[in-house]
């Protein structure tokens, strides 16, 4: 079954008595237990796909089902944004307690779990995220990274069917975006789905399958190697190609041809080796 299936998609902002289409016929899939990275340059609509998906945004025009569950039945909403866990850019404008567990064990007891079953699930979402025994500690005393990872753990002790990740890295340093990859990856290896949105284009090499969006319609979608390789179509989305593939580009303008078009630094480095 698909976690996700959309068919197409309309949304529309009013501005000033006009009317703008953010999403201008949206239609994709994502299959349980896939990670998908959403591409695509500020403002072409990878947000406004995401408030869909967890019921933020009314369905306008088109289809849309979320965990099995239509999108467009208000009786659904609630269930949808159960099933549907959403990590933000910004993590502290997540952070409700000046402690972690209590920061955790928020939601839970919104959601109704009983109180005799908080101190675990707390102490395993934490972690699923490498995090054990930051229990209590404070938020605003740990790293950006940490922070982020503290976020996931909240969203991840409510055992949501679909995680998104809304920009998650977009704030980080270096360390704290590897931090966050990591623990994506990790989570996709233990069998969650997950949606990533992002401009940074390298943090989609690793994902199951690519989404290209630009002006609210998907341009294209399809394996990583397919689609961030084409630097035309990339250049379309208005997206950089990954530093590998603008470098394969162009040695073979210069009449250098390597075996082929390298993704990642680790390739490129094997391709020149040969």
């Amino acid at each position: 079954m698909d976690a996700v299936c959309a068919e197409k998609l309309v949304h529309s902002y009013a501005f000033a008595g006009s009317k703008r289409r953010s999403l201008d016929g949206v239609s994709f899939t994502i299959k349980q237990g896939e990670l998908v990275a959403l591409l695509g340059h500020n403002g072409c609509g990878k947000t406004t796909l995401a408030r869909h998906l967890n019921a933020l945004l009314p369905v306008q025009s088109g289809e849309l089902t979320v965990a099995g569950l239509d999108a467009k039945g208000s009786a659904n909403l609630w269930k949808i944004r159960r099933a549907c866990g959403m990590v933000f850019q910004n993590p502290d404008n997540q952070f409700v307690s000046s402690l972690v567990e209590e920061d955790i064990a928020f939601g839970l007891r919104n959601f109704g779990t009983p109180e005799k079953d908080i101190p675990e699930k707390v102490r395993r979402a934490l972690e699923s995220v490498g995090m054990g025994g930051y229990e209590k500690r404070s938020p605003q005393l740990l790293s950006g990274g940490q922070k982020q990872r503290i976020a996931i753990a909240g969203v991840l002790a409510l055992d949501p069917d679909i995680l998104i990740f809304d920009e998650a890295t977009s704030m980080l340093d270096p360390e704290g975006r590897r931090e966050v990859l990591e623990t994506i990856n990790r989570l996709h290896r233990q069998g969650h789905t997950i949606l990533m949105i992002s401009h940074y284009i390298e943090e989609a090499v690793y994902s199951d399958r690519v989404l290209l969006i630009h002006d609210g319609r998907i341009l294209a979608q399809g394996k990583p190697r397919e689609i961030l390789t084409d630097p035309e179509q990339l250049r379309q989305a208005g997206l950089t190609p990954p530093m590998p593939v603008r470098a394969y580009h162009d040695l073979k303008a210069a009449g250098i041809v390597l075996a082929r078009c390298p993704l990642t630094v680790e390739e490129l480095v094997e391709e020149l080796c040969r």
